[in-house]
Formats: structure tokens, sequence, C-alpha cells
């Protein structure tokens, strides 16, 4: 974008964008000294690349945990407070 347009709001505060930007679906919006840029983008990228970071292995003891509850299919049991998921526990057992 060679030449910057101003957009102002509407009464509620809406932008309406121009022509050119109608048919884009996604947009990545960047601060610049206050003022917001948009610009068309195909993805949404939330992290950065990390190919190139080191790879580590876990200790033993940490892996086994992080299994033992990955592998859990006990039924999620929904309370307030902890007393009433007790309560309810109790009652399934």
């Amino acid at each position: 974008m060679t030449s910057p347009t101003i957009l102002k709001t509407d009464s509620r505060g809406r932008i309406t964008l121009p022509p050119q930007f109608k048919k884009e679906s996604l947009f990545e919006c960047i601060s610049d000294n206050g003022c917001l840029v948009l610009y068309p983008v195909q993805t949404v990228r939330k992290f950065p690349k990390m190919d190139d970071l080191p790879t580590t292995t876990l200790d033993q003891k940490w892996q086994q945990e992080e299994k033992e509850i990955n592998e859990d299919t006990r039924p999620p049991i929904m309370a307030t407070t902890p007393e009433s998921a007790l309560k309810k526990l109790r009652k399934q057992l």
C-alpha cells in the first residue's frame, strides 16, 4: 500500500473497509505509533517458527507422569466447589 487511507468510524465505532479489502477474509492488525495498520493475510500464525530451536528430551519421571495424565479416560465431574466435586465423586464410587 503506497498511499495510506485514513478510515473513519461510524457512530457505533465500526470501520467500513475500502472496496479493495472487502473480499479479504483475514487481516493482520499492527499498531504503529498509535495507528492501526491492516494487512490482508492468507493464514493466521499465532506462534513464531520454531524449527531452529534445539530439541530436548524430558526426564523419564516426567514422561511417565505425562503419559498417565494423557491416558486418563475418566469422565469429568462438573461442580462449582471442590467439596461438591468430592461428594459427586463419592456417589460415583
